[in-house]
């Protein structure tokens, strides 16, 4: 038997499935129903886990402020506490150089008769400074004035009334003179039967009591 082309051709049919499911993903099969899932786009959930990260690392740097400014107080405090042991040392050496200069001052004022023979003496200087000052020096600059050429070429009446302006300033100036000598009296009589004290030691050398000796 002859072969021919017409013989050799392959008949196609199409390929038919031998079995085509009705079921579909959420559908029923019988009485069987498959659970369907939620499909989460990548996008999506790449999103929500930057979130959680984020918010983790912005918990972190709080906590790290929190600790970096807890830090500077504690080291504030502690410098504080370094000051206030320094002031005590230097407070404990003031104490003690002044304690030294009391006991020296003491002996030396005793050798010279006693505290009121000091404060009675410190009295007299200071009404010969307050005499100079309110009487001696006022006087002279008076008597300046009044000897001078432009007050002799006054008239009269003119004279009279500078002469008693002048007056009136010496008058006012000896009054003051009067009452500070009479504190300085009432300082000499308080110092009787007393003795030179730390406070005043300190008022003396111009030293701030309070912050040696603290109240």
């Amino acid at each position: 038997m002859a072969i021919t082309n017409a013989s050799l051709t392959i008949h196609r049919k199409p390929f038919k499935t031998p079995f085509v499911s009705s079921v579909k993903r959420g559908g029923s099969l019988g009485s069987k129903t498959l659970p369907s899932k939620e499909i989460i786009h990548p996008n999506r959930q790449a999103s929500k886990e930057e979130r959680i990260v984020n918010e983790q690392l912005n918990k972190v740097r709080r906590e790290n402020t929190t600790l970096q400014n807890s830090l500077k107080i504690l080291r504030k405090y502690e410098r504080e506490l370094e000051v206030l042991e320094l002031i005590d040392k230097w407070r404990s050496i003031c104490q003690a150089g002044m304690a030294f200069l009391l006991n020296s001052t003491l002996l030396k004022v005793n050798k010279m008769g006693g505290y009121e023979e000091l404060i009675r003496k410190e009295v007299e200087a200071e009404k010969r400074k307050l005499e100079y000052q309110f009487a001696g020096r006022l006087q002279d600059e008076v008597d300046e004035v009044l000897e001078s050429e432009e007050f002799k070429a006054l008239p009269e009446l003119e004279q009279q009334w500078l002469r008693r302006d002048l007056q009136q300033k010496v008058d006012s100036n000896e009054q003051l003179q009067q009452e500070e000598i009479k504190k300085l009296d009432l300082k000499l009589t308080e110092s009787s039967n007393k003795q030179m004290t730390m406070r005043e030691l300190a008022n003396r050398l111009k030293v701030d009591y309070a912050l040696v000796f603290e109240e």
